[in-house]
């Protein structure tokens, strides 16, 4: 698996020495800064584990530069309080929160200036991915202290503020990687939906990444709109409104005689404001006619005023008249048709008038499924054995993903399918011990390793004993016991019972 350079305690040293001299200038409470170091330490101890267990995460150095910076450009103040409650305040820099490690490291992820942007154009999508994007980027960054703890891999479910939106961000990340979601939310420029596509298409094929990322999109809708039910209202309003105009632009004759009218008219205003302008009379005449419609405070005050306006009138006519040219255009004509079928599905499919809980488990189904095809493709393609190994544990990540309370990605969806062809790959290319001459038997031994929360698993062990015809597996974590299972068949063992066998090559 791939791992940065080791940051000796000389390098950890300096970062918080970096710190320390940063917080010598705010204003924070001695116990704040005691926190606020103690965040360091808790990230050095437990970095090793949770990049071994989760493979897709930023570099230590990174973690720990982003959250000095933050620290140092974007809080300007954090109040303890005594209740158990926490928020954060972007715009004044602000958090409000008790003495505790993991609510604060979540809170400053949430007060760091630089958000995921998302352009107006993309009006049916951009509350709710920029909800799930800016919330799972906190709820990601405190992962690491909230269930690695430098000893076991715990996930704390009751600690997750929104299930849902860490489940979209944790799939994104696994799909894109975190280079990808990094360089979207520091980027003020460039358009990142059109983007996500690109690289999901050149990753999973067309089909497929249309597939994902529209269902994405639609789960980030339903969630969000649980929670704000006056974006649910305006949604269903622009669903509507697409409904009409698509059936409007759909009569492709209709359309084309509407906009030609539209374009006479605009033509017809044009004439009159150049006519206007260069006839004195003409212009005097309008001045005083709209001056005498106006308020004492509103009155144009000069001719050459007047004209300013008129011109400022016809340049507005002109970006009219070329929007109208545009809409004509046979290519513009079909992107523009397009856009709105692409919106209309998505919002159709879900329905927000219905209130589904049905279309949104089913979504959360499909979206799990999707990614399972994902990992088979990675697996196709894979050029080093590493990359298989990293599979396996990205596989077993994702299983212990949180959707609900007490319901994981695991209770949703079948991954024996995905679980078998990834472990018959792994033994065929020796990343894997074979246990079993029967690829059914070899699969239900080497299965528990995606139940297993043992940090690294190249570290496990297994024996497999009989007593009195009933076989058990045992699994070591080195020279610790780790879990016992029954077997319900074992007929074809590739390997001696009751001795201890490596399951990495």
């Amino acid at each position: 698996m791939k791992k940065e350079k080791f940051i000796s305690k000389f390098n950890m040293k300096n970062y918080s020495n970096w710190l320390e001299k940063s917080l010598t200038k705010k204003p924070f409470s001695v116990p704040t800064k005691n926190l606020l170091s103690d965040i360091l330490y808790k990230i050095e101890n437990s970095y090793e584990d949770y990049r071994d267990v989760k493979v897709e995460v930023k570099q230590k150095s990174a973690i720990l530069e982003e959250l000095i910076n933050i620290i140092e450009n974007d809080c300007k103040e954090i109040e303890i309080i005594k209740e158990k409650t926490s928020k954060s305040n972007r715009e004044e820099g602000k958090i409000i929160t008790f003495l505790n490690a993991k609510k604060m490291l979540y809170e400053l992820y949430q007060i760091k200036q630089k958000k995921f942007r998302i352009e107006n154009k993309y009006d049916i999508i951009q509350k709710s991915l920029k909800d799930t994007l800016n919330q799972g980027y906190s709820m990601n960054g405190n992962e690491i202290i909230r269930d690695f703890d430098g000893w076991a891999w715990n996930i704390q479910e009751d600690e997750i503020e929104d299930k849902i939106n860490n489940f979209l961000y944790q799939t994104l990340l696994l799909l894109v990687g975190n280079d990808f979601l990094y360089e979207w939310q520091n980027n003020e420029v460039e358009d990142y939906i059109l983007k996500l596509t690109e690289r999901l298409e050149e990753k999973y094929k067309t089909e497929k990444a249309d597939k994902i990322l529209r269902t994405i999109l639609q789960i980030s809708i339903i969630n969000y709109t649980n929670k704000n039910p006056e974006e649910r209202k305006r949604l269903i309003e622009i669903e509507k409104e697409l409904t009409n105009e698509y059936k409007y632009i759909n009569d492709k004759h209709e359309y084309l005689k509407e906009i030609s009218e539209k374009k006479k008219n605009i033509n017809k205003q044009i004439c009159t404001i150049d006519e206007i302008i260069s006839n004195d009379r003409q212009l005097k005449q309008e001045f005083i006619r709209r001056n005498e419609r106006l308020s004492s405070s509103e009155r144009i005050f000069s001719l050459s005023n007047f004209v300013e306006i008129l011109q400022a009138e016809k340049s507005g006519l002109m970006k009219k008249l070329n929007e109208c040219n545009r809409k004509m255009e046979p290519l513009n004509f079909m992107k523009m048709k397009l856009e709105i079928e692409n919106k209309l599905q998505i919002l159709n499919e879900i329905d927000l008038s219905k209130n589904s809980k049905t279309i949104y488990k089913t979504k959360i189904k499909d979206l799990i499924k999707l990614v399972c095809d994902t990992f088979k493709m990675q697996v196709d393609s894979f050029v080093e054995k590493e990359e298989i190994t990293e599979i396996i544990y990205k596989i077993r990540y994702y299983k212990s993903i949180p959707i609900a309370n007490n319901q994981k990605v695991q209770n949703l969806h079948d991954f024996s399918d995905l679980e078998k062809y990834v472990i018959t790959i792994a033994c065929k290319e020796k990343v894997l011990n074979i246990i079993s001459k029967n690829i059914q038997e070899n699969y239900e031994i080497i299965k528990n390793i995606f139940k297993t929360d043992i940090i690294k698993l190249e570290k496990i062990y297994i024996i497999i004993s009989k007593i009195e015809h009933i076989y058990t597996l045992e699994i070591f974590e080195e020279e610790n016991k780790s879990a016992s299972v029954k077997l319900d068949k074992v007929e074809e063992l590739n390997i001696n019972e009751n001795k201890r066998i490596k399951l990495f090559i």
